[in-house]
């Protein structure tokens, strides 16, 4: 019977390195909120009920909510 060599996690060199940002996240910020666990349920099951996500909600949400201030930021830059 062979005997198998078992490495410890900290050896198999996997995962991503310290300091490394997914290609996906460059350029963007997290934003935190707390909420109250039946307002983040009733959240989670109304975007799964309308087939898309709570980040891509989240952000419609805040594109329509600053609409305004988008377009004059643009204008100035």
């Amino acid at each position: 019977m062979a005997v198998q060599e078992i490495h410890s996690h900290e050896e198999d060199n996997m995962g991503p390195k310290p300091g490394y940002k997914a290609p996906s996240r460059e350029g963007k910020a997290s934003i935190l909120t707390h909420l109250d666990q039946e307002l983040r349920t009733a959240f989670k099951v109304a975007t799964i009920e309308r087939g898309t996500t709570m980040q891509d909600a989240l952000v419609a949400f805040i594109e329509e909510y600053s609409a305004t201030v988008l377009k004059r930021m643009k204008r100035k830059g």
